[in-house]
């Protein structure tokens, strides 16, 4: 009987982390992974945890604490089962709500009932362990040791496996079928058949309701889940996005990490009308690169995205080093952008390749957007020195960002200037357009003198950036606003394009 309620005790521990990956990467394509989402998952896991360890123990004092037992796994069972329906309703109704309110109020839907009841299961096992009260903290000391380790072990196979190989709409409902089997064959035993009953119901709704497919005029070419994000290629109708019948049968590609764009190509662009087949900043490289001598021929792209850069300068006659993190990027870009075999790819995180990378580059692209997000441990000063360690004689950097440059959003972007400059190369903060939200910022810096661009921002008035270091990694709070901003348009963006908000949340 003992081995029996530790095994029940591994099993909750398990499901209570994958819950917690799960209902995280559901709320990803409208919320993204950045540290407002994930401070409120780990809060309303832990608040339900706590609620949940209190519940229980109340529960443990009451009559046939074995069948209370057994009722509470089959009802989390049920609700962890329901996970996909259940976020997808609740983000239908409350994701297009003020971010931090629809961030927290979704967290508490989706979360927080199958959380609070696997937390009032440890103290059940615990009391029907115990037999006296000499014995029950050796019971409650063994019974919450191995309920980490299973949680531990899920979280390594539902991060690194689970997720990315089968999404989250089977791995929930076969958490739930796992968690709940074991209790609703004691439940059947003891002729307890509605709990079992609503279980099978719960389940069997999860399945129907989530296998149903909306339509829309947007393709989805390729879906994957993990824990580095959401990943879907779309083909996006011309004639539909550009108002132009005479487009009727094109359309254009495109790569998005967490339902924010990454990556555009359109190979039916005219270049002669103006129409451009890729992201402006690619242009804007390109207008810089061209004005050096024909020796400049190595880059070193950090963060491949869908590789139209990389694409673009290799067709140039540019050799390309490139170096992303999430190996399905790298195969995305393969399969569905045409990314030319010469590129020499490397999977590793940037700041690592750096350290590690032996040769030599006329050009460093830092291009490491994740989603809205930009790794703050990348641009720093010890990294730029490192960067520079790779770059030749007269060689440049130049810096992807977020377009916001004026006020509190700004701060992030200013702060990459002032860190570039730091260094001692000439830098320059060059804007793509002028609408804030619509443009990016490109940053160049060089190690020899060249001329300013005429449309550079002011960089007159940098009092309250920061020079961004190692011991204080603090980029990612003071770009939040900016980063606040680009999910904010792009769940106004799902709002109000019914061919978005028919594309499935997630697999």
């Amino acid at each position: 009987m003992k081995k029996y309620l530790l095994l029940l005790s591994f099993l909750e521990g398990a499901s209570v982390m994958a819950a917690e990956l799960m209902g995280a990467k559901m709320m990803a394509p409208f919320f993204g992974s950045s540290l407002y989402v994930w401070s409120a998952v780990m809060a309303i896991t832990l608040g339900g945890l706590a609620a949940g360890y209190f519940a229980g123990g109340i529960l443990s004092t009451k009559k046939n604490p074995e069948q209370w037992l057994y009722k509470v796994l089959v009802l989390a069972a049920a609700l962890t089962a329901l996970m996909p329906f259940t976020s997808k309703f609740s983000l239908s109704l409350f994701g297009y709500f003020s971010l931090l309110p629809a961030v927290s109020i979704n967290a508490m839907l989706i979360l927080f009932p199958p959380v609070f009841l696997m937390g009032t299961v440890s103290p059940l096992i615990i009391r029907n362990i115990a037999t006296d009260g000499e014995h029950a903290g050796k019971a409650a000391g063994t019974v919450y040791a191995i309920s980490t380790v299973g949680g531990i072990l899920a979280t390594f196979l539902f991060g690194f496996w689970i997720i990315p190989t089968f999404g989250l709409t089977y791995p929930a409902i076969a958490t739930g079928i796992v968690l709940g089997i074991l209790p609703a064959i004691e439940l059947v035993k003891g002729k307890k058949l509605p709990a079992v009953l609503f279980l099978g119901a719960c389940i069997f709704l999860a399945a129907r309701t989530t296998a149903v497919k909306p339509v829309s005029s947007i393709r989805v070419v390729h879906s994957g889940e993990g824990v580095l994000g959401q990943i879907m290629v779309l083909d996006f109708p011309n004639d539909v996005y550009y108002a132009d019948t005479t487009k009727a049968g094109q359309t254009s590609r495109w790569l998005f990490v967490n339902r924010v764009s990454q990556t555009m190509d359109d190979p039916h662009a005219d270049r002669n009308k103006g129409e451009e087949r890729y992201f402006t900043y690619i242009y804007k490289l390109e207008q810089v690169l061209d004005t050096f001598s024909s020796h400049r021929k190595n880059i070193l792209l950090l963060g491949l995205g869908g590789g139209s850069v990389a694409k673009h300068f290799s067709e140039k006659g540019f050799s390309v080093t490139a170096c992303e993190l999430d190996p399905r990027i790298a195969q995305v870009a393969k399969d569905y952008f045409d990314l030319p075999e010469n590129v020499d790819i490397h999977i590793d995180d940037a700041r690592h390749f750096i350290k590690t990378c032996k040769q030599q580059f006329d050009v460093v692209i830092f291009d490491t957007f994740k989603g809205e997000e930009t790794p703050s441990h990348i641009l720093t000063t010890e990294s730029l020195a490192e960067v520079k360690t790779l770059l030749r004689k007269d060689g440049m950097i130049f810096v992807n960002s977020f377009g916001f440059w004026e006020g509190e959003k700004g701060r992030g972007a200013r702060s990459i200037y002032a860190t570039l400059a730091s260094t001692g190369m000439q830098t320059t903060a060059w804007p793509t357009g002028d609408d804030e939200n619509q443009r990016n910022i490109l940053f160049v810096a060089s190690k020899k003198n060249y001329t300013t661009p005429a449309e550079a921002l002011p960089t007159d008035n940098l009092s309250d950036a920061l020079v961004l270091t190692d011991e204080y990694p603090r980029f990612e709070i003071i770009n939040a606003k900016a980063a606040l901003a680009w999910r904010r348009m792009a769940i106004n963006t799902m709002r109000l394009d019914q061919n978005q908000r028919a594309i499935p949340v997630f697999e």
